[in-house]
């Protein structure tokens, strides 16, 4: 999740102003198989989908090693009179049978992938048993290797997504809801947990034959990322290396965001929809008691929650609600509404100032799989907000009259 090039969205201060989840059908049989026969439903190495340009900065660009997943397999429609299947339609296409079909061939399956293979299991240690392709002795004689399957996939497993219809056998186009991991309410004063919320994302495969072999999953993102990056433009003062070094005292965002976002798969090109529900509270990056203090140097810049082991420090998911209106005087509050960045800091040797940027907007639509990077850069007496992803530049319309510093 690298940023190579840079989208701006920039704010000027004076300093001297300053769930409920579904289970999976016939799951329990652990026989301990991860070598598969010719019959076996079998997965390749999960990909994620990356628009252009490639060196965006994404949330994940790769399914790593010991990540599950969740499938839905759908093959066989049922007879428009009655619950039997309709072996015929098996060859038809999905935008054909997908109104007939339920999830005949699997539900809510836990796929396990190592980093090297996917097998049936949800954690890596114990294994299920592996779903089939049909035969024709099960199919009345049908020509199964014809026989078009569609796959659903989504991640995280488990927490978080819950499946319509709520069972392996009942009738209906499938529904995934995702829900964030925070209670809903209006009370910003709580405190939320920001490493709380994972990346979550959904694949389907449609109309794939036996002959065509592994099935192969391309995941893509549902949700956006925010990160805070402390830049200290000052310069050194010749004899005196700490005049300019900055320490931030405290570091938050806070507001109503959305909660719910499903994925309807009638539509030929599924997307998300973020329903209105909101939770609210206040993520906290930099906490006033912390043990060190966190500090930057003139000329050097600080992604806040990196370490040695993780550089690219701590992101906030938030669900991107794209349809999202603007009111009279505010802009659209496509990642929620009154969210406000709050930060305490000061220089070597001064009091502590406090900063409020109030209702903080991209300035444009958030692109799901995006991390954009708020940077708050320290550039002689004045503070910038700036917003960087890729290579087109931009910047908000209005003023900064919401900003406040004390």
């Amino acid at each position: 999740m690298n940023l190579h090039t840079y989208k701006y969205l920039i704010y000027t201060l004076p300093l001297f102003l300053l769930q409920t989840s579904c289970s999976p059908d016939d799951n329990t049989a652990d026989n301990g198989q991860t070598v598969y026969g010719i019959h076996d439903i079998t997965f390749a190495a999960p990909t994620i989908e990356m628009d252009t340009p490639l060196q965006r900065a994404t949330l994940m660009n790769s399914i790593t090693e010991n990540t599950v997943f969740g499938v839905l397999g759908y093959c066989v429609p049922h007879q428009l009179s009655g619950t039997a299947f309709d072996w015929q339609g098996g060859f038809s296409e999905w935008l054909t049978k997908r109104s007939l079909v339920s999830a005949d061939v699997m539900y809510c399956e836990p796929i396990f992938y190592d980093g090297n293979k996917c097998v049936y299991s949800s954690d890596g240690s114990t294994f299920n048993r592996p779903k089939k392709w049909y035969t024709p002795q099960e199919a009345d004689g049908a020509d199964t290797d014809r026989f078009l399957y569609s796959f659903i996939a989504y991640h995280p497993y488990s927490p978080g997504f819950s499946v319509s219809p709520d069972n392996a056998a009942a009738l209906g186009i499938p529904k995934l809801t995702y829900t964030m991991p925070y209670p809903a309410g209006n009370d910003t004063s709580g405190e939320l947990d920001p490493e709380a919320a994972k990346d979550v994302m959904i694949a389907s495969t449609f109309d794939h034959a036996p002959t065509q072999g592994a099935v192969h999953l391309n995941f893509k993102h549902l949700l956006t990322g925010l990160r805070l990056q402390i830049n200290n433009y000052n310069p050194p003062v010749a004899g005196n290396p700490d005049a300019h070094t900055i320490t931030i005292h405290s570091l938050s965002i806070s507001g109503h965001f959305y909660r719910v976002g499903e994925v309807d798969f009638t539509p030929v090109d599924p997307t998300l929809t973020v329903t209105d529900e909101t939770y609210s509270g206040t993520f906290r990056f930099i906490r006033e008691d912390a043990p060190v203090p966190f500090t930057v140097a003139p000329n050097s810049a600080a992604l806040v929650g990196a370490t040695e082991t993780d550089e690219q420090g701590t992101t906030l998911l938030l669900l991107p609600k794209l349809d999202a209106q603007a009111g009279a005087t505010t802009a659209v509050p496509y990642l929620g509404t009154e969210k406000n960045i709050t930060i305490t800091y000061s220089y070597h040797g001064e009091a502590q100032r406090t900063g409020r940027i109030e209702n903080f907007s991209l300035g444009r639509i958030p692109e799901p799989g995006t991390c954009y990077t708020i940077n708050l850069n320290f550039i002689g007496d004045q503070l910038l907000l700036m917003f960087t992803a890729d290579a087109i530049e931009y910047w908000e319309n209005g003023s900064d009259n919401d900003i406040i510093i004390n």
